[in-house]
């Protein structure tokens, strides 16, 4: 591992951190269908992405978006989790979610599917279930009206950590390969900090209320986005590729936005 890609990590854990702290802090005092959304954007996904193709290449970065939308599904399936069983308590639900995003981690690194169109397609019944079955679980009153106001500590320590898990997804591409960088930058840190710092702060009916637009947002725009990486960063390069995947996820953001506040009751 040679010097000027360890320097790169360290840029990648600033700019990472930068970046969230920026994002958390411009929508940090809305509602929970637009926190929900915010925090459902592409943003660290968008930077591990960016940071794959920086520090090694471009394709690598198109590579590693092949298994991303698969990847995903499991965050999806996170956030199902979550839901059904944070009425048993905030630790016992995020334990829940988070072994089945690492059992679904596990079996992806194990069978590498390299099929991208079959992932689309299993990603797309995948979000079926999901949104169905969220819709069960949750049922109505979806959105509790009240701002979520995060303190400067609680957004640093959570700019911090999804800082972290950006450079995490760098290393283990650069380490395990473009599969490895695919799977943790569909890691739910964002989400993690946000169903926590609402749990804690709100109670566990807004923190419920927040996974919908967290699974609307997330499994369409960052998926959206993460299609761009895989075709425009081999096409165009880097920073066009970049540039053209964040204004086509923006468009299918727009779209979701308007869904969330006229669909979720």
């Amino acid at each position: 591992m040679d010097t000027l890609f360890l320097l790169r990590l360290v840029l990648t854990f600033f700019t990472g951190t930068a970046w969230i702290y920026f994002s958390i802090s411009i929508g940090k005092k809305f509602g929970s269908k637009i926190s929900g959304f915010i925090a459902g954007l592409p943003s660290t996904a968008l930077l591990s992405f960016f940071f794959i193709g920086y520090s090694q290449s471009p394709h690598i970065a198109s590579s590693a978006a092949t298994i991303f939308p698969l990847s995903y599904a499991m965050t999806g399936m996170f956030l199902l989790i979550y839901a059904k069983y944070v009425e048993k308590g905030l630790y016992f639900a995020l334990s829940a979610g988070l072994s089945i995003w690492f059992s679904g981690a596990l079996i992806l690194a194990i069978l590498k599917p390299s099929n991208y169109l079959l992932n689309l397609l299993l990603y797309l019944i995948i979000l079926i279930f999901l949104v169905f079955g969220l819709k069960k679980i949750s049922g109505s009153g979806s959105n509790i009206k009240k701002k979520i106001i995060y303190s400067s500590s609680q957004i640093t320590i959570r700019s911090l950590f999804g800082g972290l898990l950006i450079t995490l997804a760098v290393l283990l591409s650069k380490i395990g390969g473009p599969v490895f960088g695919g799977i943790f930058a569909a890691f739910p840190a964002m989400f993690i900090s946000t169903l926590t710092i609402s749990y804690r702060s709100y109670g566990m009916r807004f923190s419920k209320a927040l996974t919908k637009p967290l699974l609307l947002t997330g499994m369409i725009t960052i998926v959206i986005f993460s299609i761009g990486v895989r075709y425009f960063y081999v096409l165009f390069g880097l920073y066009l590729g970049t540039i053209l995947s964040v204004f086509l996820s923006s468009i299918s953001a727009f779209l979701t936005l308007a869904f969330i506040q006229k669909k979720i009751r």
